[in-house]
């Protein structure tokens, strides 16, 4: 009687503790997996009601943009095996620019209706702090704030 009480209350405790993990993976894309660089963007434009003309241009600049990203990761992992911070940056600055060229092509093909919408539907960058660590002492011993 007591190791089947056990058994059970072991179990609920188990159900208890892996129901937040299997709530997180729906949020998620397909099979728990995140959406990716194009995630917040695919989310906007599935807002808008896109003509077939206007979903086969988009799709141009999007299979673009994924060519460029793949071509650009080897640049960061050469950057980041050479351990080369200049390599790194630039693989990141040309990531930005190609970012911004797509949006600035799928912008293009949107009619100014379709636009206020799909920049309401974008995410809001999140603010950017000054970085480092506040309140550590520098190497002279003073704490900055």
């Amino acid at each position: 009687m007591r190791t089947s009480v056990l058994r059970m209350l072991v179990l609920g405790c188990a159900l208890v503790l892996a129901a937040p993990s299997f709530a997180l993976g729906k949020e998620k894309g397909a099979g728990g997996r995140r959406a990716g660089a194009l995630g917040p963007v695919e989310e906007a434009l599935a807002k808008l009601e896109l003509t077939a003309q206007q979903k086969t241009k988009i799709e141009e600049c999007k299979t673009k943009f994924n060519d460029y990203v793949r071509a650009s990761q080897e640049e960061l992992k050469a950057g980041r095996k050479d351990n080369d911070p200049a390599k790194r940056r630039q693989a990141v600055k040309g990531l930005a620019e190609k970012r911004q060229e797509l949006m600035d092509g799928i912008r293009a093909v949107l009619t100014d209706e379709q636009k206020k919408k799909f920049d309401e539907a974008m995410p809001k960058p999140a603010a950017r702090g000054k970085g480092g660590a506040k309140g550590k002492p520098k190497a002279g011993g003073t704490v900055t704030q």
